[in-house]
């Protein structure tokens, strides 16, 4: 008498293979959020950066109002937005456009940024003369530091919550 033999897999090859294909599958998911995280990280980060390019951006094309010190201070998305936009034909000041710039530039914070404050920070060289009166008009070089900071939160791979996180750029607008 001659016996059959099945060909084919057993049962437990199967299983042992579901089980295989499951952890793969597990491993892709963890790192297809990992992957995202990381990415929503860096945008974040862009975004600082971004910000930060804006507020000098504005000290460089308001050089007088660095001088007169219109731009230190902290700004967020609550910032009250100043009495003269200097969006009418009127002429506006130094201290005023700063004003202008500081507020739009925390509006700006609040949208791209979670939970974000920003801090203008411009101090002159020691030792040079501090530009006053019609110098302050002909003067169009700030001679000091400025340091931008800017904090927000975010979501952390590791930690459950939201974790602070800054950025510190220091320019000569």
């Amino acid at each position: 008498m001659q016996r059959n033999h099945a060909s084919g897999f057993s049962l437990l090859e199967v299983m042992i293979a579901v089980v295989v294909f499951s952890v793969g599958l597990i491993g892709l998911g963890l790192l297809l959020t990992s992957s995202i995280r990381a990415n929503h990280v860096g945008f974040l980060h862009s975004q600082a950066t971004f910000v930060a390019e804006s507020i000098a951006d504005r000290m460089r094309s308001n050089v007088p109002g660095v001088w007169l010190n219109a731009y230190n201070g902290a700004w967020s998305g609550a910032t009250a937005a100043p009495a003269d936009t200097c969006e009418a034909a009127t002429f506006c000041n130094p201290a005023q456009v700063a004003a202008r710039d500081v507020w739009a530039w925390g509006q700006m914070l609040g949208q791209l940024l979670p939970a974000s404050t920003g801090t203008v920070l411009c101090l002159p060289r020691a030792g040079r003369p501090i530009a006053a009166g019609i110098a302050l008009r002909s003067s169009p070089t700030f001679t000091g530091r400025c340091t931008i900071t800017i904090t927000w939160t975010e979501q952390s791979e590791t930690a459950a919550g939201a974790v602070p996180e800054t950025f510190i750029w220091v320019v000569t607008p």
